[in-house]
């Protein structure tokens, strides 16, 4: 299934500044595949995903890969009220992995949810954010000041399990 690029036309809309000729970064090779993809498909993708599909492990890999802001955006909506408990369950796990730094103020909102399951998953998305090093651990120092005070014991464990990496891998660093 070939599909004709007009990469003049993606360079425009993706508003890359030119250096010798060549456009550089993966953030912009991700967005030209969001683009190049269709957002409708990668948002019905996530939607795919949280319907417990038989190719939904491949689903996951791909939007692992691209983090496209679409899919974020999606497993945001489908993770709030009055989308069924599974539903938004579902949505946060995959958010994990999809997600990039600007999902960061989200974590809050899933911390605050009332189902013990969005929390636990909600503090997994800093988790994976911290680990894959697209968020610093300054910037999320408030969210896990607040997640270590949780009443949910799993997200009180999970920061204590965050603070160790953290703090093994600062120590590897030295």
């Amino acid at each position: 299934m070939p599909t004709d690029v007009n990469w003049d036309e993606l360079r425009v809309a993706l508003r890359l500044e030119m250096i010798d000729g060549d456009p550089s970064g993966s953030a912009a090779a991700q967005r030209a595949l969001e683009l190049i993809l269709g957002e409708e498909t990668l948002r019905q993708s996530v939607d795919y995903y949280v319907a417990v599909r038989p190719a939904r492990e491949l689903v996951r890999s791909v939007l692992w890969l691209l983090r496209p802001w679409s899919a974020m955006t999606r497993c945001r909506e489908l993770s709030q009220l009055p989308n069924e408990i599974e539903t938004r369950r579902s949505a946060v796990e995959l958010l994990r992995v999809v997600a990039d730094e600007r999902a960061l103020p989200w974590v809050s909102e899933y911390l605050d949810d009332a189902d013990p399951g969005i929390q636990q998953w909600g503090i997994g998305v800093l988790d994976q954010l911290l680990w894959s090093e697209l968020v610093e651990p300054e910037e999320a120092e408030e969210v896990l000041e607040r997640a270590a005070c949780h009443e949910n014991e799993a997200v009180r464990d999970r920061v204590e399990f965050i603070r160790s990496y953290l703090r093994d891998r600062r120590e590897s660093r030295v």
